[in-house]
């Protein structure tokens, strides 16, 4: 009984407001007053408005910001899961990290000028995929415009397989655990500059050589250049993520991790982390 009455209150009250002028309507939803003026005048609808659109000014930066942090925060954690996943093969393989190269005790002298880079074994990434829960999306950092490196194929239709992230190659040359004198302070994985900066073409490869450097007179190109290197030193803002080979990942400045001759945290030896 209660549902039907307040069912005919309902039609009683769209009943009355159809026989209404709209002059009468108005007044009974109080948008007019008794002289039949409005409730609102032109300047005080243009007030409301300028307010709304004052405060959406303030707000869609902040959002914005929000949405970017939330992107980093994804990237990081890839960052963090990718190290693991690196420690789980490493479990699996005699302490050895995943080799794509020759084997050489030194590639920093041995690989000085790229003279051993070739044959490639493949990616890294290939190699600890079957050590990720995610697959392969993982492997992909919501800020890259191109994780998987199309505009390398079409630079070049031989180039390796690609990500938005790179390994550090003193860790491809057959390398074993033991040989990282400083594990937490040791970068194991970066982030790859996959855009044309500046002219110069998208970074193709799926490791970086910290030894190709502009101390190195043999170098053929200089991949630790912060601007048009291997590694894409701004991604975030200032920053970029980071992996450590104990498994940590962090969001650091470029110049926090390679300034030589007192920061080089991309060395195996440790003498660049004090």
């Amino acid at each position: 009984m209660r549902d039907q009455k307040v069912y005919a209150t309902t039609n009683q009250v769209a009943a009355t407001f159809i026989w209404l002028k709209p002059r009468q309507v108005w007044r009974r939803l109080g948008m007019m007053d008794a002289m039949g003026r409005g409730g609102f005048t032109l300047i005080e609808l243009l007030v409301v408005i300028a307010i709304i659109a004052i405060l959406a000014a303030l707000l869609f930066p902040v959002f914005a910001g929000v949405k970017q942090s939330s992107k980093q925060s994804v990237c990081l954690s890839n960052s963090r899961q990718i190290v693991t996943a690196d420690l789980l093969y490493l479990s699996d393989y005699d302490s050895t990290y995943p080799q794509t190269r020759q084997s050489s005790s030194n590639p920093a002298v041995d690989d000085v000028n790229g003279s051993i880079d070739e044959p490639s074994f493949g990616s890294v990434f290939n190699l600890i995929q079957p050590y990720v829960k995610a697959g392969i999306r993982l492997f992909s950092c919501p800020v890259d415009p191109d994780p998987f490196g199309k505009q390398c194929l079409l630079l070049d239709p031989d180039a390796p397989d690609l990500t938005s992230y790179l390994a550090n190659a003193y860790f491809v040359f057959g390398l074993n655990e033991s040989q990282v004198a400083a594990p937490a302070n040791t970068i194991s994985f970066s982030e790859r500059r996959s855009e044309t900066t500046d002219g110069a073409d998208p970074y193709c490869d799926n490791v970086y050589r910290p030894w190709f450097n502009s101390l190195n007179p043999q170098a053929p190109e200089d991949e630790m250049d912060p601007a048009l290197g291997a590694v894409a030193t701004q991604r975030h803002a200032t920053h970029s993520n980071f992996g450590f080979a104990d498994g940590h990942a962090k969001s650091l400045a470029w110049t926090a991790t390679y300034a030589p001759p007192q920061v080089n945290l991309h060395r195996i030896d440790g003498a660049g982390s004090n």
